[in-house]
């Protein structure tokens, strides 16, 4: 089979491997969404000491019918990228370790796949939701994290996919989203989704206009992706007192918080790390089916293998140029 292999060059080197034997099945990726993980391995942000499979969301097709499993060929599934492992030093504790981020990709002709890390489509579901599912993962995450109360107001930093998909969660539990960004044209695409809330950090102070929208009681949960291109400097002054901040990290991010730490001591904030969505798999399917969210508009280019070192060297040079790049294999 096929797969496509970087050693963090800005290229991608097509190499033949044998398909592992066993009870695995056998899927063959049709699409991969392309997240800031692969552009950050791709152009050397981290350095490989070994070519590395990149691509961290994908869907694909069942290859062979296993009516054990009642797969059937040609069924579109969704590639559940999380891998637990226990820990060697605590027998109680479960590592995750996530395809495309930590251990190879899903850049490949065809995935070998455990049963139970393949979702079947959902009906009535078609490919531009589907392969959103580990987003929406990962941002359900975020809200695990936080015993809100509807009403409470949520300020989101950024305005990337995951941050729109984020926003609309937080109208689905019934809180107030504020999404702050300078990327004028995503904002615009929040507005489009319902965020009623949305703060330009280029045209207004964010901490002055979040202080107006809630009456100067500030926010009760204060989110940052660390994938979007934002100085996150007032993410501690917009949460009130004893208010809760999560940082979301779930891909090899270059992200990096600058910020008064001091003002987690005296406002006594929570801090909380989100790094992946491994609980929430069949939550997110769940959403998907609900019709929970707007996901249309959220793919913006679609790539052909041939292109994609292109489109990769294109984000590379400029993060936001794509809402959503997806790769056609």
């Amino acid at each position: 089979m096929k797969v496509y292999q970087t050693i963090g060059n800005s290229y991608l080197n097509e190499t033949e491997m044998a398909i592992p034997e066993g009870d695995l099945i056998k899927i063959k990726v049709t699409h991969v969404l392309i997240s800031e993980s692969d552009v950050n391995l791709f152009s050397g942000q981290y350095k490989l000491s070994a070519p590395f499979v990149i691509g961290k969301t994908a869907i694909g097709v069942v290859s062979d019918d296993r009516p054990e499993y009642e797969l059937r060929r040609g069924m579109k599934v969704i590639l559940n990228p999380y891998l637990e492992r226990k820990s060697e030093r605590k027998a109680q504790e479960t590592i995750i370790k996530t395809r495309g981020v930590d251990v190879d990709g899903f850049f490949s002709e065809y995935v070998m796949m455990p049963y139970e890390k393949i979702i079947p489509f959902p009906e009535g579901i078609d490919e531009k939701d589907a392969i959103f599912t580990v987003n929406i993962a990962s941002a359900l995450r975020v809200f695990n994290a936080f015993d809100g109360e509807k009403g409470d107001h949520v300020a989101i930093i950024g305005s990337n996919a995951t941050c729109c998909i984020i926003a609309q969660l937080a109208m689905y539990f019934q809180y107030i989203p504020i999404m702050i960004d300078s990327n004028e044209k995503r904002l615009l695409t929040a507005r489009s989704k319902g965020i009623y809330y949305t703060v330009d950090a280029t045209k207004e102070v964010p901490a002055e206009r979040v202080k107006e929208i809630t009456g100067g009681r500030m926010v009760d949960l204060s989110v940052i992706d660390l994938a979007s291109e934002n100085n996150c400097a007032f993410l501690f002054s917009i949460t009130r007192e004893g208010g809760k901040c999560v940082i979301l990290c779930d891909s090899k991010s270059t992200g990096t918080i600058d910020a008064d730490i001091s003002l987690i001591g005296k406002k006594h904030l929570v801090v909380e790390g989100v790094s992946e969505g491994s609980s929430e798999m069949q939550s997110a399917v769940n959403i998907l089916v609900q019709k929970a969210l707007d996901l249309d508009g959220f793919i913006d280019k679609q790539s052909e293998i041939k292109d994609i070192e292109l489109r990769l060297r294109e984000l590379v040079q400029e993060p936001e140029q794509y809402y959503g790049l997806v790769l056609k294999l």
